[in-house]
């Protein structure tokens, strides 16, 4: 997994009847390869990977496998399971397809003890030496891992070569990236100018499914260290995310929920329904989230013809 690099999750469109649709999917998939990603990954959060069965998961991955072909990037597929047994079905899928990138999260029916977090490794890592694995570290695990923990997973299973982490503050972040030097990190929007400016690290997006210009330009001028430009484009980020995510994951939706309206106000051909039980956004709620971009990208407009204004003059 080259670092630093730009992740982008592919979500799933499902009819009604909650069946796949795999003519959406096709679609959805030829938009996300024309945009400025390195890498396009299944069945994260905004994949619904926790929520298919293997049957649908085995018809998913090979046909993303087949429309990806001529993509130059790479692939990952996320393997979730609340057993080892689980998780090793899934990525014996992908390798018989031919994908070697997995991401795994930490089984959650129980927190894991010291234990069984290192049997799960050896359980998957040793099972599958092909595969280079990617950690969704996510508090939904009831297990956040420590920097110092995943150095010494890595350090026995060298074949878990990355993490990503969407969630924590400035000091456990820092924590995070110094103390396992020897895996690839990836962060979300929020902790990314942070991060890069103590090791490189990848970044995995929300924001490019509305502006994916935008976003890229985010990315590009943190890698490039433009501090200004990179700071501007952050807190118009952030923003974004306080006037739209933060109410409606206070109402109580998926994070995939959400993702899936993003992408479909930035022009994807995607349902808005989600896996029961659940729910994806309502009407009402959907025409709130459009009336908030809309005003958000009339601001954005306004301050970029102000921008251009003043050049001029100047």
């Amino acid at each position: 997994m080259q670092i630093p690099s730009y992740l982008v999750s592919v979500p799933i469109p499902w009819n009604d009847d909650q069946s796949f649709d795999k003519e959406l999917f096709t679609e959805i998939l030829g938009e996300l390869k024309k945009q400025y990603c390195d890498g396009l990954y299944l069945f994260g959060t905004s994949g619904e990977g926790y929520a298919i069965t293997d049957e649908e998961f085995t018809e998913i991955v090979a046909h993303f496998k087949e429309q990806t072909w001529d993509f130059p990037g790479f692939l990952q597929v996320g393997c979730f399971g609340l057993s080892s047994a689980q998780v090793k079905l899934r990525c014996a899928v992908c390798m018989e397809i031919g994908i070697e990138q997995a991401q795994v999260t930490l089984p959650f029916w129980k927190e894991l003890n010291d234990e069984e977090l290192d049997l799960f490794f050896q359980d998957i890592c040793h099972s599958f030496p092909e595969i280079k694995f990617l950690l969704y570290n996510n508090p939904r695990n009831k297990r956040k891992l420590k920097g110092w923990e995943l150095e010494d997973i890595h350090k026995k299973y060298p074949n878990l070569v990355a993490a990503k982490t969407g969630s924590g503050n400035w000091m456990e972040i820092y924590e995070l990236l110094t103390n396992s030097p020897s895996i690839n990190h990836f962060l979300t929007e929020g902790a990314f100018p942070f991060g890069s400016t103590i090791r490189e690290v990848g970044l995995i997006p929300s924001y490019n499914y509305i502006f994916t210009e935008r976003c890229r330009m985010f990315f590009e001028a943190v890698i490039s260290s433009e501090r200004e430009r990179a700071e501007s484009l952050h807190n118009e980020i952030m923003e974004f995310h306080l006037k739209t995510a933060l109410p409606l994951l206070n109402k109580g939706y998926i994070d995939g929920a959400i993702d899936k309206a993003y992408a479909r106000l930035g022009g994807l051909n995607i349902p808005l329904t989600v896996r029961s039980p659940y729910q994806g956004l309502s009407i009402k709620d959907f025409e709130w989230l459009n009336d908030e971009v809309s005003q958000f990208k009339s601001g954005l407009e306004n301050d970029l013809s102000c921008e251009t204004s003043q050049t001029v003059i100047d």
